[in-house]
């Protein structure tokens, strides 16, 4: 029968889809570790330790500039795995991986990265298989930033940041702890400007604002305004008082 933390561990694609016989391997080869809330799994520059597959908790994924600002870039939770890059082609990290709420992960060190992966191509292209979901994804994300208005950005930046391989269905998530400043590198727009947006999204009904936090009230109509814009998208007071008329 299998156990809450196996079934956690499943609810990220990548693990989930892996040949049975490999996913008993990883398991079996795996160290179980627990970060307190601002514990680094790894950071930026850091040599290469293997694979972190996330059982319980949440993780920021964030990169430092050449100027020092560090640039929220996603999150973490159950199911997720990170790493791959760095076990791929033998480099250092490049983000940094911080416990923003208390973490169970399984670490798979990289000589057991090695055995299991790269044994043929098809094992290999198995490890391979997120990182090029992740090179297709920022080449999406380089002609959205060009093309996308600020408000729409911020929606993508949300949506993005309250996602997991398993959103079907979720239509509310906390996004905790996330500033002002963060969202703002991130979108490349001022602070005020951010914050007017967080507005509009407030008013429309799509999120809450707390202390370090932000609530996605309305995961599906958010999603919308990301991928449309303004032009494809309804406030919730003219929709309603359209279906009154």
């Amino acid at each position: 029968m299998p156990t809450l933390d196996h079934i956690d561990l499943n609810r990220g694609l990548w693990f989930d889809q892996l040949p049975p016989n490999i996913r008993e391997d990883v398991e079996r080869s795996s160290v179980r570790l627990k970060f307190k809330r601002g514990k680094p799994l790894f950071r930026q520059g850091d040599p290469v330790r293997g694979l972190f597959g996330f059982v319980s908790g949440e993780a920021q994924v964030s990169g430092t500039t050449i100027a020092g600002q560090d640039i929220l870039v996603a999150m973490h939770r159950a199911g997720d795995w990170t790493g791959f890059l760095a076990c791929l082609d033998g480099g250092s990290y490049t983000l940094t991986v911080t416990a923003s709420q208390p973490c169970e992960v399984l670490h798979l060190p990289l000589a057991a990265v090695q055995r299991i992966f790269m044994q043929d191509v098809a094992t290999y292209a198995l490890l391979a298989a997120p990182e090029h979901a992740t090179q297709r994804a920022v080449y999406s994300h380089i002609v959205e930033h060009l093309s996308f208005t600020p408000l729409q950005r911020l929606a993508r930046r949300l949506v993005d940041l309250a996602g997991s391989p398993y959103t079907e269905g979720i239509t509310s998530r906390t996004i905790s702890p996330i500033t002002q400043d963060q969202l703002a590198l991130s979108i490349m727009s001022s602070r005020q400007w951010t914050n007017r947006l967080l507005q509009h999204l407030e008013k429309a009904g799509l999120i809450a604002r707390g202390r370090s936090r932000i609530d996605i009230l309305d995961l599906p109509r958010l999603t919308q305004l990301a991928i449309y814009g303004e032009s494809g998208f309804v406030m919730r007071e003219m929709a309603t008082t359209s279906a009154e008329a």
